[in-house]
């Protein structure tokens, strides 16, 4: 891997940065489980099958290695009461509402990170930024979720020489004396963008530019995953 921040295992510290505005905590009956970042609640403040869109965090696409893990994981709390709080932005362009999610004084947006169930995303300025990140780190020094490592014969082949995000080019390379194939192998962003491969010979590069922004100049994740989903390289930037 190119580089990786561990941090040590910690006990939930709820201590949080001041916020321009605090904002009440709003209470409502978890209805449905949409996918692993997404439900939908009813509340006396936040209205009837209001969407939630949990703050910080995105869980794999359906259909995609820990998808339904991560969905699985949340379906534990429905039909029953929770607690949503909302940060410095009300909804996303989807019209759904920003939120933490508490059960019983519990930060679910943690414990999914903590599982492995999801990977950090534009948490940025956050209330709960820093926890957010140590969840995360915890969750890749124990190798949980998204975290578990490759063991296939390719695992130590695949490197990433390049990623410029202004051009939105990415070159990999296969350092290894031989064919390595990669059907059903995917690299993806902290977000949901998805790039497959086929096959590198002995030595060859191959340069993928994507013909949308996907890159984030200013910060993003870098994630080669082997066609079980498990974990070949990582880099953040």
């Amino acid at each position: 891997m190119l580089f990786l921040i561990f941090f040590s295992i910690y006990k939930h510290d709820f201590t949080a940065r001041a916020t321009d505005q605090e904002y009440p905590k709003e209470q409502a009956i978890l209805t449905r489980v949409i996918d692993g970042d997404t439900i939908e609640v009813t509340g006396p403040v936040i209205g009837n099958k209001t969407h939630i869109r949990l703050l910080g965090l995105n869980s794999p696409e359906k259909n995609m290695p820990y998808s339904q893990a991560s969905a699985n994981f949340l379906k534990q709390f429905e039909n029953k009461t929770v607690f949503l709080l909302r940060d410095k932005e009300d909804t996303d362009k989807y019209n759904r509402k920003l939120r933490y999610l508490f059960y019983e004084n519990q930060l679910i947006n943690l414990e999914i990170l903590e599982k492995g169930f999801a990977n950090s995303y534009y948490t940025s300025g956050l209330k709960y930024e820093k926890q957010i990140l140590r969840a995360e780190n915890q969750a890749l020094q124990l190798e949980v979720g998204i975290w578990a490592k490759s063991n296939q014969l390719c695992f130590d082949c695949i490197k990433l020489v390049d990623l410029n995000a202004t051009t939105e080019t990415i070159i990999i390379e296969n350092i290894c004396n031989y064919q390595c194939e990669l059907s059903g192998w995917f690299i993806k962003d902290a977000g949901r963008n998805t790039f497959y491969l086929n096959s590198m010979k002995s030595n060859e590069k191959q340069t993928i530019k994507s013909s949308k922004e996907v890159w984030n100049n200013d910060g993003d994740k870098f994630f080669l995953f082997d066609n079980n989903g498990k974990l070949v390289l990582y880099y953040s930037y």
